[in-house]
């Protein structure tokens, strides 16, 4: 499976998989996207079950809430499969310092706040804030 370098700096993302198919297919996969409602549900459910799961090249993340109503989404089980599969996690939202420390710990590459300057120090007091 090829994926688009780690140099890209734009992802397309939407919670609507239509839409992110229409996109890969105008930009011929030469830009990152990450997987829609849809997609997220089938790769939690490969993850679960350990089957193998075929998505489109251009997919590069998966962006996730850290639970889907009483059902964790973001565990170990989860995160191992993405990242076997060379995809990141893009946790969202994530507000509260704990939490985000939490997810980072078990490996999440990335979060995505309301409140950026929590998210900055969180990460500052890890070492990976540039000044």
């Amino acid at each position: 499976m090829t994926r688009v370098g780690a140099a890209e700096r734009v992802l397309l993302a939407s919670f609507s998989d239509a839409r992110l198919t229409r996109m890969r297919a105008l930009t011929g996969g030469r830009v990152a996207t990450s997987l829609g409602m849809r997609g997220v549900a089938r790769l939690r459910l490969a993850s679960l079950h350990g089957r193998p799961l075929r998505l489109p090249p251009s997919v590069v993340a998966a962006q996730v809430p850290p639970r889907y109503g009483r059902m964790p989404v973001v565990d170990r089980r989860f995160l191992d499969y993405c990242h076997r599969l060379g995809l990141q996690v893009h946790v969202w939202t994530i507000d509260e310092p704990a939490q985000m420390h939490d997810l980072l710990d078990r490996g999440v590459d990335g979060i995505m706040t309301d409140h950026v300057g929590v998210l900055r120090d969180v990460y500052r007091s890890r070492g990976h804030w540039a000044a």
